[in-house]
C-alpha cells in the first residue's frame, strides 16, 4: 500500500458534559485514554459525534489544550475545525497546527444552500492561505446529509492539486459507496492523499481500494472490534470480521434513536457513569425506556467479551 498522510481507526470522540453543560475535562481525558487503549490509532476531537457545532471555538480550543496538557500526545489527535465562518475555521485550524496535532477535519461552510464549487474552493483556500503553515494537514469532510453541502470529487481533486501536502485527504460520511470509489480515483492522482470512510461498514472496501481507514462514531463504543477488522483486512476471514462489526452496528442503528445520544448511553453503561448520557442542546437524552431497549439490543448482538 502507498504511504498515506494518515492511516488507521479514529474515533470522533464523544464529549462529556457537566450538569451546567460545560465540558467535563477529567472525564474527557479519561475517555481519550480509554479509546487509545481500546485500539484506536488516534482521535478526532470535535467531529460530528463530538457535538462539535454545539460548542464555541473557544471551548473547543480550550478542551484540545486541556487534554494535551493532561498527557494525550498531540500526534494522536485530529481536530475538527469546520465552522460557518471561514475566519473561525482559520482560528481553529491554526490552533490545532500550532498545538502539534496530526491534522484537522474541516467541514465546508454550512447554512447557505446550493453553494457553488467555486465558493467552496475559495473558502477552503482562504483557510490554507491564512494559516500558511507547511505543517497543516487538512482532511475535507463530506457529510452532505448533515451539512447540506456536498463536496464533489472534482472539487476535492482541485484542492489536492492546489495545496499539495496540505490538502491531505477526505472523510466521506455520505454512506454512498459509489462516491467513496470515485474518491479513490482522485487519491490515485495525488500520492499520500488519504481516503477515510465515515462508517466501519465500508472499512474493508475502503482498505481494499487503498484508503487510509475509518473515522467512525462506533469506534467510541467498539474500538477493539473495528481495530480487529483493520488489522486483519487481508486475512481469509476478513469478510466475516466485517459482518461481525456490521451486525453490532445494525443493532444500535435499528433502535432509531439519535446516534450521539445512543452512543453516550452505551458509554455510560460501559463506564458505570450515568452522567455520560448527558448531551448538549439541541440534542435530548434518551428516555429510560429507550435506554433499556438500546442496551438490550446491543447485548443481544455482541459477543460477551465486548
Amino acid at each position: 500500500m502507498p504511504e498515506l498522510s494518515l492511516r488507521g481507526v479514529f474515533a470522533p470522540t464523544l464529549t462529556p458534559v457537566n450538569a451546567d453543560l460545560t465540558i467535563d475535562i477529567p472525564a474527557y481525558f479519561e475517555f481519550c485514554n480509554r479509546l487509545l487503549a481500546g485500539g484506536c490509532h488516534g482521535l478526532v476531537l470535535f467531529g460530528t459525534n463530538s457535538e462539535a457545532t454545539s460548542f464555541s471555538a473557544g471551548e473547543r480550543m480550550a478542551a484540545v489544550d486541556a487534554v494535551i496538557e493532561a498527557g494525550i500526545a498531540p500526534e494522536k489527535l485530529v481536530v475538527g475545525s469546520g465552522a460557518a465562518s471561514f475566519t473561525e475555521a482559520v482560528e481553529l485550524t491554526r490552533h490545532a497546527v500550532q498545538a502539534g496535532c496530526r491534522g484537522v477535519l474541516t467541514l465546508p461552510p454550512f447554512y447557505y444552500p446550493n453553494v457553488s464549487a467555486e465558493g467552496l474552493f475559495r473558502s477552503f483556500a482562504a483557510i490554507c492561505d491564512r494559516v500558511n503553515d507547511d505543517r497543516l494537514r487538512m482532511y475535507f469532510y463530506h457529510i452532505p446529509q448533515v451539512s447540506g453541502v456536498p463536496l464533489s470529487p472534482a472539487l476535492v481533486a482541485r484542492l489536492a492539486e492546489a495545496f499539495p501536502g496540505q490538502a491531505a485527504g477526505v472523510k466521506d460520511s455520505s454512506g454512498d459507496l459509489e462516491n467513496l470509489l470515485r474518491l479513490h480515483e482522485v487519491a490515485q492522482r495525488f500520492p499520500g492523499f488519504a481516503i477515510f470512510c465515515g462508517t466501519e461498514a465500508h472499512l474493508l472496501q475502503n482498505l481494499r481500494g487503498g484508503g487510509g481507514g475509518c473515522i467512525s462514531g462506533m469506534a467510541n463504543v467498539l474500538p477493539h472490534v473495528i481495530r480487529d477488522l483493520y488489522d486483519n483486512w487481508q486475512a481469509p476471514d476478513a469478510d466475516e470480521r466485517q459482518n461481525r462489526a456490521n451486525g453490532i452496528r445494525s443493532a444500535i442503528v435499528a433502535s432509531g434513536h439519535n446516534m450521539i445520544a445512543s452512543l453516550k448511553v452505551i458509554v455510560a453503561d460501559q463506564t458505570g457513569r450515568p452522567a455520560w448520557s448527558r448531551v448538549r442542546p439541541p440534542l435530548v437524552e434518551l428516555t429510560g425506556a429507550e435506554r433499556t431497549q438500546l442496551l438490550a439490543a446491543l447485548r443481544a448482538a455482541q459477543p460477551p467479551a465486548v
